[in-house]
Formats: C-alpha cells, structure tokens, sequence
C-alpha cells in the first residue's frame, strides 16, 4: 500500500493528477467559453429578430403611405377631371346658336320644365286627395309623418332648384382662364 502511495506521489502519479486537473480546468473553460458564445449567439439573434420586425414595421408604415398618397393623388385627379368637364358644359351651355328660335327655346326648356312639373304634381296630390277624403281622412301619427315628408320635400326640391338656376350660371371670375387673368 505504501509502494501505491508512493506511486501515486511519484512523478508519473502526480503527471496524472495534474494532467487530470489541468484537463477539468480545460474543459470547464471550454463550458464557460461555449455558454459565453451561446448566449452571444442569442443576443444576436434576437437583435436581429427585433432589427427585422422594426424593418417590416418600417415598410409596412412606408406601403400604408403610398397607398394614402396614391388614393390621395386618384382624388385629386378625378376632381381635375370633374371640374374640367364642368367647365366644358359651361363653355357648351354658354354657346348661342345664332337663331334667336333655337336660342329662345333652349332659354325656355328649363322654366317649361319646372312649370310642366309643379302643375303635374300638383293635379296628382289633389287628385288623390279627393280620391281619399282629403287630409281629415287621416290619423294626427300619418299627418305628422306627411307633414315631416313634406318639409323634407320642400328643402331638398329648393335646394336643388337654387343650384340648378344659380348653380350652373358661368360667372366671370370661375370661367376666366389662367392665361386671361394675367
């Protein structure tokens, strides 16, 4: 037992001892060393997670505004488009044809129209009307509810008569050209 200790002590024991312990340090290095790279491995790869969700987010943001501007650039297009035509009805209504008949008959079409249509409609309301024992025929609930129609009826038809009498009359300041006003 003694010669066992005293190989163990000697030089080729304690080699062993030391190999051993130098080779445990060695590993345990490597361990540190290999968790060191791993977690920087991670770090890195959620940055460059984070980096390439920041850049989606960016271009999904850039994509959204082009869509915006593009639906913004469309509408102002039609509204060119829109006031161009506008202005050439006005240049086309303006137009005389040089024979005061045809002239006056285009002049009268509108008031001709506007009249044909109140007296039709209002031959058709007294004719029902008649027809359903006049307005005392009804309940106060369906006078009410012809009473709020017909205020409603009323503003929309003056609404619309102000601007097609007024609304379609050239004026000289929206008929002027650019080039003219200089």
């Amino acid at each position: 037992m003694l010669e066992g200790l005293l190989a163990l002590f000697s030089s080729s024991g304690l080699g062993a001892l030391v190999g051993m312990f130098g080779s445990w340090l060695t590993k345990r290095e490597e361990r540190k060393d290999q968790q060191f790279r791993l977690t920087y491995e991670l770090k890195m790869a959620t940055l460059r997670k984070q980096e390439a969700e920041l850049q989606y987010n960016h271009e999904l943001a850039l994509a959204d505004k082009q869509i915006l501007r593009a639906d913004t650039e469309g509408r102002i297009n039609r509204d060119i488009a829109e006031t161009a035509a506008f202005k050439d009805g006005l240049k086309e209504q303006s137009q005389t044809y040089g024979m005061w008949f045809v002239d006056a008959i285009r002049g009268l079409m509108r008031p001709l129209i506007t009249v044909y249509l109140l007296i039709l409609a209002t031959f058709v309301t007294l004719n029902i009307s008649r027809h359903l024992g006049g307005v005392g025929a009804l309940s106060p609930v369906d006078l009410m509810v012809l009473y709020k129609e017909a205020i409603a009826q009323m503003l929309f038809l003056t609404t619309t008569a102000v601007t097609w009498w007024f609304g379609s009359r050239p004026s000289s300041s929206r008929c002027a050209s650019p080039e003219s006003a200089r």
